[in-house]
């Protein structure tokens, strides 16, 4: 019987692919078969990580850096792509700037206080960032009649911040920006939008929204996220990995615009 989550030696973009989430998708589709194309702004690091993939895994993973946030630089990477003759079947659209509670501010986050340039820099990457990619890559995937598209957004997403998680004793009034659920909700749209957009071209686009994230938090704040969660603990980052093959793999060639949650039950209270 054929591995239904053999990638097939596929290559498969990943923006952000250097980050914290990104290392995980890459190392996934490297773990299935697969080949990661490792797309970053900042790509310190990511040859050693890619020679590691490739050793380990016997897979043909590389590193482009690019800003996707530039529409030239996305024509650039692609351009490359096809003059090495490298056909492209998935976009996993992970890039996203991500402000870290611990290091944020008193009053930072809080909506009155909302810094506008920081809602343009992550709107730009997060949002635009994936449209852009969604949009150059699709021309792409639609005249090679294929194409796999994954753009990550959150459970908040699809259900808003609990503010009172985000405050401790001696930091007040600090939270989740509201950019965080308008570029994650917005993710969503766009990922029904362009799954009813183009099924004639037999290309799907499916979103993974992932719930907490264990990443090394402050104790309560793990404690009270905890708190929300059926299963009483923040998901681990290799927990994201099954959803991700599922939906770039052969398993799913009928899975189209939806949204697969992994957040241990939150959503569902």
């Amino acid at each position: 019987m054929n591995n239904l989550f053999d990638l097939k030696k596929r290559f498969v973009v990943v923006t952000g692919g250097n980050g914290f989430l990104g290392k995980v998708f890459c190392e996934a589709i490297s773990e299935n078969n697969g080949n990661p194309i490792i797309v970053d702004k900042n790509i310190n690091g990511a040859l050693e990580f890619s020679s590691h993939l490739n050793k380990k895994y016997k897979s043909n993973s590389m590193v482009l850096k690019c800003d996707i946030t530039k529409v030239s630089n996305v024509k650039k990477i692609l351009n490359n792509l096809i003059k090495k003759n490298i056909k492209v079947y998935g976009l996993v659209n992970a890039a996203a700037l991500n402000p870290k509670i611990g290091k944020m501010k008193k009053n930072s986050g809080s909506f009155e206080n909302l810094s506008y340039k920081q809602l343009e820099e992550e709107m730009a990457v997060g949002l635009f960032g994936s449209l852009i990619c969604t949009i150059e890559f699709g021309k792409y995937f639609k005249k090679n009649n294929i194409g796999n598209i994954i753009n990550i957004s959150s459970d908040l997403g699809i259900i808003a911040p609990n503010h009172s998680i985000y405050n401790k004793s001696k930091i007040k009034k600090i939270t989740k920006p509201v950019s965080y659920s308008i570029i994650k909700s917005a993710i969503i749209g766009l990922t029904k939008y362009t799954a009813t957009y183009w099924p004639e071209n037999n290309i799907r686009c499916n979103s993974i929204a992932p719930g907490g994230i264990f990443e090394n938090q402050d104790k309560d704040f793990i404690r009270k996220v905890s708190e929300l969660i059926p299963m009483k603990r923040m998901g681990k980052k290799h927990e994201l990995k099954g959803a991700l093959i599922l939906l770039l793999s052969d398993a799913s060639t009928y899975i189209n615009g939806q949204i697969l949650v992994v957040d241990g039950g939150r959503t569902t209270w």
